[in-house]
C-alpha cells in the first residue's frame, strides 16, 4: 500500500507546535583560529577545510578544519605559505591551487586530511586571484592574474584530473579575475570579478568544454566567495567598490538578492552549498577570523521545524492534523499607520524592516522606521528636508537623492546608517524631484523626474558619486521603479499629456522597451520586488488602489487592490512581500498596508466534509 512517505518523500510527523516560517539568512559561527583574508576554502558547512591566506602582516600555510561548531589548527599546513589561492574538494581530500608567494604561482598541493602533498605539476599558468571548483581527482581552476605587480587578466582554463593540469583552449568569454566559482569540472560557474573596466556582474557556466555567458549578478562585484552547484550556488560579500555583505542565490537561471552576511567584507572563502553554506575570513578591510553558516530550509524538506508547501503533520498540542498549503492569489492587510501622516515620500528596505523619510506637507525631512508591526521615529531626520525624493537601499543602509525643497528641485544625496542621516558629497549631476530609484547604497541607481520639464536622465551611484549613463527611451516624471543597480525597472509616470503605461528594463548598459506595459495607465505609484518579480501599486488619476505583478515579461493585474485607494505613496519589499505606506486621497494619510504574494505558505486544520 502507498504512503505518504513514498509518495511526498517524507513522513507524516507528531509534532507539540507548528512549523515556523523557513528564514533564509545568515547566523554566527566559531571564529578562525587564524584571522585572515585572501584564504581558499573546500568541503561542507559541518565539514570545512580553510587554509593559506595573508594575516595582514604575513602570508601563512595554516590549515584549519570546521566541525560545525568550532576550528582546530592543523599542526601541517601547506608546503608553500600563499594567498590570493584557490581550492576545491573536501574536508579529507581538498586541493590547493595558484596564488601569491610572492611570486605569483601554480604551484598545486593535495590534502588527504591530515597533511599536504605537493604535486610536482602545477597549473600550466601560473596566477592569483583565481577562482576554482570541483573535487580533488577532477578540479578546474579559470581566470585570475598572471603578473605580480601590474594586474594582467586571463581567462585561462584548466583541467585536474588527480595528478596534472590540462589546458583548455577555450577559456572565460569575460577575461577577469578576483572572480568566485562554484560547481564541478563539467558544470562550473564563473561569478563577478574585475574585468575591463572594472567590476563586472558577469556570470558564465562551464559544460566541460566551453563557457556559455548566463544572467548577470544583481550586484556587480569582485573579490567575493561562492559555494554551491551549477543550478543552486551562492555567492556573497566582495566589493563593489566599496566593501558588501550582499548576498545571492542562483537557481541555473537567475540571481535573486537574500539575507546579506552580519558581517561586511571582501576577500573572504565559503563552502557548503546553497542550502546550508559556510563564509569565514575575508576583510573588514581588516583582516577577521568571523565565520558564519547560512541556512535556507526551504531547500530541505526533511526540515520539518520549517514550513515546507505539502507537508502534514499531527499537532498533539491541539489534537489536530495539519496541512501547509499555499495561497493562490495575493492580498492586502492593514498595517499600523506611520506617526507622519504625509505624501510624496521615499521608502528603502523590507516588509519587516522598512524606512520611511521625507514627504509633505509640510515639507519634512521625518524618518521612521517599520518593524513588521510598528512604525517608530528615528531621531535622525534628513539634513535636506525635501519631498517627491528618490530613495534605495534597506533600513539600516538607506539612500535618499533628488527631491523638491519647497522652492526649488535638488541633487542632494544623503546616507542613513540606521540612526542618522550623512550628506554626501557627491549628489546628483542633473538635480530634479518626483524621480524614481533603485538598488543599495553603495549600488544605486536615479532615473526619471522632473526639473523644467520631463527628464530620462539616469545616474548610478557607487557609494561617493554620481556618474551619468545611458538615458530612459521615454522621458517622464512621477513614474516608479525598483530592482537594482544593474537590473532596474521603470513603469508609468507622466510623459505629458498622456498617463504613462510604458515599462522599460536597465541592465547596467542600457535601457530597453519591454512589450509589457502596465494595463492601468498611471502614475504617483509605488513599486517593490525586483526586475523579474516586480510588483506596482497605487496611483493616480484618480486615486487607485490597483495592483499588478511582473514577470519580466507581462504585467498581471491582481484581483485585489489595495484598501486604501491613493496615489504620491512609497512601497518597499518584495514581489510576495511588499509594503505600501503614507501617500494622498484628498487629505495625507498615515496608511500602512502588507502585501502577502500568491503562493505564500498558509497553515490549515484538516477537516472532513
Amino acid at each position: 500500500m502507498a504512503t505518504y512517505k513514498g509518495i511526498q518523500g517524507f513522513s507524516i510527523q507528531n509534532l507539540s507546535e507548528d512549523p515556523v516560517p523557513t528564514v533564509a539568512g545568515w547566523s554566527a559561527g566559531g571564529n578562525l583560529n587564524t584571522a585572515r583574508f585572501q584564504l581558499a576554502g573546500a568541503g561542507t558547512q559541518t565539514a570545512t577545510l580553510a587554509f593559506g591566506g595573508d594575516t595582514g602582516t604575513a602570508t601563512t600555510g595554516a590549515t584549519e578544519e570546521y566541525n560545525g561548531s568550532s576550528w582546530t589548527s592543523n599542526p601541517t599546513g601547506l608546503n608553500t605559505g600563499r594567498y590570493a589561492l584557490a581550492g576545491c574538494g573536501t574536508q579529507t581530500s581538498a586541493l590547493a591551487f595558484g596564488g601569491n608567494i610572492p611570486p605569483t604561482t601554480g604551484v598545486t598541493e593535495e590534502y588527504d586530511g591530515s597533511s599536504w602533498t605537493s604535486n610536482p605539476t602545477g597549473l600550466n599558468t601560473g596566477r592569483r586571484f583565481l577562482a576554482g571548483c570541483g573535487t580533488q581527482t577532477a578540479g578546474l581552476g579559470f581566470g585570475g592574474f598572471t603578473t605580480p605587480l601590474t594586474p594582467s587578466r586571463t581567462g585561462a582554463t584548466e583541467e585536474y584530473d588527480g595528478s596534472s593540469w590540462t589546458s583548455n583552449p577555450t577559456g572565460l568569454n569575460t577575461v577577469r579575475g578576483v572572480l568566485a566559482g562554484a560547481g564541478t569540472q563539467t558544470a562550473g560557474l564563473a561569478i563577478g570579478g574585475y574585468a575591463v573596466p572594472g567590476y563586472v556582474a558577469a556570470t558564465e557556466e562551464y559544460d566541460g568544454s566551453t563557457w556559455t555567458s548566463v544572467n548577470s549578478l544583481n550586484t556587480a562585484r569582485a573579490y567575493n566567495a561562492a559555494l554551491g552547484i551549477q543550478t543552486a550556488a551562492l555567492t556573497f560579500g566582495g566589493d563593489l567598490p566599496g566593501l558588501t555583505a550582499a548576498t545571492e542565490e542562483y537557481d541555473g537561471t537567475n540571481w535573486t538578492t537574500v539575507a546579506s552576511l552580519g558581517t561586511t567584507r571582501y576577500l573572504l572563502a565559503g563552502a557548503g552549498t546553497q542550502s546550508a553554506g559556510l563564509a569565514f575570513g575575508g576583510g573588514t578591510p581588516a583582516t577577521t577570523a568571523a565565520t558564519e553558516e547560512y541556512l535556507n530550509a526551504s531547500l530541505d524538506p526533511s526540515a520539518f521545524n520549517f514550513e515546507n508547501e505539502g507537508q502534514v503533520w499531527y499537532n498533539n498540542t491541539e489534537n489536530v492534523w495539519k496541512v501547509q498549503d499555499a495561497t493562490t492569489a495575493g492580498s492586502w492587510a492593514s498595517g499600523n499607520n506611520m506617526n507622519t501622516a504625509r505624501y510624496g515620500l521615499a521608502a528603502a528596505g523590507i516588509q519587516t524592516a522598512a524606512l520611511g523619510f521625507g514627504g509633505f506637507n509640510p515639507v519634512t525631512g521625518a524618518t521612521e522606521e517599520y518593524n513588521g508591526t510598528n512604525w517608530a521615529t528615528s531621531p535622525g531626520s534628513l539634513n535636506t528636508i525635501r519631498r517627491t525624493l528618490g530613495g534605495a537601499g534597506t533600513q539600516t543602509a538607506g539612500l535618499a537623492f533628488g527631491g523638491y525643497t519647497g522652492t526649488t528641485g535638488t541633487g542632494a544625496t544623503e546616507e542613513y546608517n540606521g540612526t542618522s542621516w550623512t550628506t554626501s558629497p557627491g549628489s546628483l549631476n542633473t538635480a530634479r524631484y518626483v524621480l524614481a530609484g533603485a538598488g543599495i547604497q553603495t549600488a544605486a541607481l536615479a532615473f526619471g523626474g522632473e526639473f523644467g520639464g520631463a527628464k530620462s536622465e539616469t545616474e548610478e551611484y557607487d557609494g561617493s558619486t554620481w556618474t551619468s549613463v545611458s538615458s530612459m527611451n521615454t522621458a517622464r516624471g512621477q513614474l516608479a521603479g525598483c530592482g537594482t543597480q544593474t537590473a532596474g525597472l521603470a513603469f508609468g509616470g507622466e510623459p505629458a499629456p498622456a498617463v504613462g503605461t510604458a515599462t522599460e528594463e536597465y541592465n547596467g548598459t542600457s535601457w530597453t522597451t519591454s512589450p509589457g506595459s502596465l494595463n492601468t495607465g498611471r502614475y504617483n505609484s509605488a513599486a517593490a520586488g525586483i526586475q523579474t518579480a516586480a510588483l506596482g501599486f497605487g496611483g493616480t488619476p484618480p486615486s487607485t488602489g490597483a495592483t499588478e505583478t511582473y514577470d519580466g515579461t507581462s504585467w498581471t493585474t491582481s484581483p485585489t487592490s489595495m484598501n486604501t485607494a491613493r496615489g504620491f505613496l512609497a512601497g518597499a519589499g518584495t514581489q510576495t512581500a511588499g509594503l505600501g505606506f503614507g501617500g494622498y486621497t484628498t487629505v495625507q494619510v498615515a496608511t500602512t498596508e502588507e502585501w502577502t504574494g500568491a503562493g505564500a505558505l498558509t497553515t490549515k486544520t484538516i477537516t472532513t466534509s
